[in-house]
Formats: structure tokens, sequence, C-alpha cells
């Protein structure tokens, strides 16, 4: 998901704490695993998903170079390791990488960076490994949710504003009187740290069930 454009040092408030802590932990558990990673794969996914959670939490976007890049990548490794065999694993990665965030996307819960970045990590794992990662992903995304819920700042207000709305819906029984607003501020948060939970969650915990 997008994160709201970022704000000076000086300007920050509560609710930038869940995404300034969860891109933070991404990038350190990132770095880790980048230095005490037993494979190639690994070393390319922690390098991509620190690079990534970098400039989603601090600039809310993930820019397509990396994509393209670990991409690119991702393809040239499983070709070299298993030739037409290892492009079609590949290929499958991506494409469900891409399809498993597409409706989201579509629906407006988060940007196309996203979704690129899902399936770029795709290219480079297949398919199987990465139905797991968007697994582990859709888990802690969601607590990233309530979290960043929870610290919004405006939560109490609006809380009591649908209450009262509420209040004039018994005394007036007009519908109109519980719309929410249509100026009403959506959050969202940088989803690229979820995807780095996800993946880092896999590698430590493999298959769910």
């Amino acid at each position: 998901m997008r994160a709201q454009a970022v704000l000076p040092i000086g300007s920050l408030s509560v609710k930038d704490i869940p995404r300034l802590a969860s891109g933070l932990t991404a990038m350190l558990l990132a770095a880790y695993f980048l230095f005490h990673g037993d494979s190639l794969p690994v070393f390319l996914a922690s390098s991509f998903l620190l690079l990534i959670c970098l400039t989603d939490t601090l600039h809310s976007r993930i820019p397509n170079l990396f994509t393209l890049g670990l991409t690119l990548v991702g393809l040239t490794y499983h070709i070299a390791l298993a030739g037409l065999a290892g492009l079609t694993t590949s290929v499958g990665g991506l494409t469900a990488g891409l399809a498993l965030l597409l409706i989201p996307y579509l629906m407006g819960g988060m940007g196309a960076g996203d979704v690129k970045a899902l399936a770029a990590l795709g290219a480079l794992l297949g398919p199987q490994a990465i139905l797991i990662v968007f697994a582990y992903t859709g888990l802690v995304g969601g607590v990233m949710a309530i979290l960043h819920y929870l610290f919004n700042r405006d939560l109490v207000s609006k809380c009591l504003a649908g209450l009262r709305a509420l209040r004039l819906f018994f005394y007036t029984r007009k519908f109109i009187d519980i719309k929410p607003s249509p100026n009403g501020e959506q959050l969202r948060f940088p989803y690229a740290a979820a995807i780095a939970f996800g993946y880092f969650a896999f590698l430590t915990w493999g298959a769910p069930l």
C-alpha cells in the first residue's frame, strides 16, 4: 500500500511511527539476511528488499529500476540454472506474483510498485515459493494495517464523529446523516515492508502448513 508523502523530520507525528518502525525493522532484517544468507537467491532478494523498503518508507515509491533489475536477474539466474525449465519457473513466479496483488491494486488498495515488487520477487523465487511468501505477507500486512489505523491521529475524532452521526440518525431517521464524508482521509502504509516480512518469514519457517 502507498504511504503518505514523506514529511520533514520536524513535522513527524504519532501516526508516522508504524510506517517508520516497520520500514526500519524490515531494512534491518534485509541487512541481516544479506550478510548471513546461504545462497545467491537469498542475497539477491535481500538486496532488493533492502532497497525497496528504503525508498518506500522514505519516499513512498518503489522505483521501476529495482523491480525490472530483479526480474531480469531472476530470469537470467533460472535460465542459467535449468535452461528452458528454469525460464518456465521464473515466468511462472513472475505471473503468480503479478496476479496475487492485481485485484487489490485494481481496487485502489495499493500502488503499482507493490504489485511489480512481488512479481519481480516471484521471478527470482518461482511460483510455489512466491505463493508462500504471499500468504505470510497477507498475515503481516493485516497486522500492519491495524497498527497504522490505531496510530492514526484522527481515529478518536472520527469515532466520535461516527457516534454523533449515529445518534443524529436515531433522532431524524435519515440515512444521509450516517453517510461517511467523501473527503475522508485514506490511510495507507508502505507495503514493501510487508513483502519483506513475508519473505523472511518464508526463509525462517518455510511453508505455514
